[in-house]
């Protein structure tokens, strides 16, 4: 009986977009973030997920629903961040609903100021790597990214694993 090995890979499948699109996202991800989750905590006490979760109290979420939506993460994920945050005296939670169940989040002037020195590291990190693109050119990228990403979360997933859309809904119930 032969050894049922699959067969070599063929160099149209080597050099697929898709290959090369996911590979260079995760090169540049982890370019990025190895640097930047080690300068975000070493000069902020941010790791990127408490950074990014500040970014979008900035714009005015106040409900850690809300965030965990935004996030395409789960809530108890959010509550670890939040719980994070708050220790670091960047955000407070208060009972917010007339019945006691709703939180709500609001960010702090020590929250703010924490902000805006790491939205200043996170400048000093990516700058670089976006200069070598002029302006339209980082919109273009932006925008591409951002669509490639919204056409990932509506694509049917295996029924085991929720879509960002599913879990989405799900928040919105809770």
């Amino acid at each position: 009986m032969s050894d049922p090995s699959p067969p070599p890979s063929t160099e149209a499948e080597l050099n697929s977009p898709e290959l090369r699109f996911l590979t260079a996202l995760w090169d540049t991800w982890q370019a990025l973030t190895t640097v930047g989750e080690a300068r975000l905590r070493a000069l902020h006490g941010l790791d990127l997920r408490g950074f990014v979760a500040l970014s979008y109290l900035q714009a005015g979420l106040q409900h850690p629903a809300d965030l965990a939506r935004e996030l395409g993460v789960p809530r108890y994920e959010v509550s670890r961040v939040l719980a994070a945050l708050d220790a670091l005296g960047t955000v407070t939670r208060e009972r917010g609903d007339t019945d006691g169940r709703g939180v709500i989040v609001r960010i702090t002037p020590a929250g703010c100021e924490r902000w805006g020195a790491a939205l200043q590291t996170i400048r000093t990190l990516t700058g670089p790597a976006l200069a070598r693109l002029d302006h339209a050119q980082q919109l273009t990228l932006i925008g591409n990214l951002q669509g490639v990403a919204r056409a990932a979360l509506q694509q049917p997933s295996p029924s085991s694993t929720p879509t960002r859309d599913q879990t989405r809904q799900e928040l919105s119930h809770d």
